[in-house]
């Protein structure tokens, strides 16, 4: 997956954004990988909203991530076919699960796939027709 950066495209039109604002506002492209239906060399998308506002089992894991990482610094040599470090890491993260972790049913894409339900939709459809019509009745009457 590469993370396309909107900076090295308007560079020369402003003020570089900080390296931590960055993942948030760039789009990713990655390879279809284990989509084997995909006929996309490659895929284009917006980079996750929980960049910025990560649900508390994924605030939980990336400070347990960075305790044992931080516990892991100076190991020198392969383990495992992984740097010392990596291996250390890979050991202690075996089988971790964040205490507020959200079960799968729980997930904001399962929750609501989209920004607006099937009813919002509707809802806005209607309003949005209503005012078309009253203002081509409006018109028609000039």
């Amino acid at each position: 997956m590469v993370l396309l950066r909107p900076q090295t495209l308007l560079a020369a039109f402003g003020k570089p954004m900080p390296r931590s604002a960055i993942g948030a506002k760039g789009v990713q492209i990655y390879g279809p990988g284990a989509m084997s239906w995909s006929k996309k060399a490659l895929i284009i998308r917006n980079a996750p909203y929980t960049i910025e506002s990560p649900t508390l089992g994924q605030i939980e894991v990336r400070l347990t991530f960075a305790d044992i990482a931080h516990q892991a610094r100076g190991m020198r040599g392969l383990r495992n076919g992984l740097p010392g470090a990596a291996s250390f890491v890979q050991e202690a993260l075996r089988g971790y699960r964040a205490a507020d972790r959200l079960e799968p049913e729980e997930y904001p894409s399962k929750v609501k796939r989209s920004f607006h339900t099937e009813e919002e939709l509707r809802r806005m459809l209607e309003e949005k027709a209503r005012g078309r019509r009253e203002e081509l009745a409006r018109i028609r009457r000039v």
